[in-house]
């Protein structure tokens, strides 16, 4: 008799195979879809700022910060064109996304902050420098939920360091 097909015993040695292999690659897997999350959180936040700059050096009716001060830029004021949809699926928050622009004698300084909301929870960057944007590790920076501590911005209230001035709300 000539039996063609697999036993039981190389069924389950096949599954069992399988299953470690899965194991292995979907923590891997799933990490690195964390990390893409966190980088696009972070060239998010550097495009903020970009965008920011530019609307800073071309609109005259923004007030120009003095020395320790700052003009905060909200999210909101900014060509949003490209910015359609967090990673998460979920909207960025127009109003408590924003970029800092504070002067230190005749530099300017730029900081951004940024949260998504999504799903009843939030996620993105607490305000950081572009500087900080820029290095390797800026991926640690992204936060979550009571982690991600965002401080709205009024006039009078300390960000970053500088003293908010006035604040572009578009």
């Amino acid at each position: 008799m000539n039996k063609k097909g697999f036993t039981l015993i190389e069924l389950l040695i096949t599954i069992l195979i399988l299953a470690i292999i899965m194991l292995v690659a979907v923590p891997n897997v799933m990490s690195t879809i964390d990390k893409n999350k966190q980088s696009t959180y972070v060239e998010d936040a550097k495009r903020m700022i970009t965008l920011a700059e530019y609307e800073f050096r071309r609109n005259t009716n923004i007030a120009l910060p003095t020395n320790g001060n700052c003009t905060v830029i909200l999210l909101r004021a900014l060509d949003l064109s490209d910015f359609s949809e967090g990673p998460e699926g979920g909207d960025y928050d127009i109003d408590k996304s924003y970029v800092v622009i504070g002067r230190t004698g005749n530099k300017y300084v730029y900081l951004a902050a940024l949260v998504e909301n999504y799903d009843g929870g939030k996620r993105g960057i607490p305000l950081t420098s572009r500087s900080d944007l820029n290095k390797e590790n800026a991926i640690n920076k992204v936060a979550k939920d009571s982690k991600l501590n965002i401080t709205t911005p009024t006039v009078g209230r300390i960000l970053g360091g500088y003293r908010v001035t006035s604040i572009v709300k578009g």
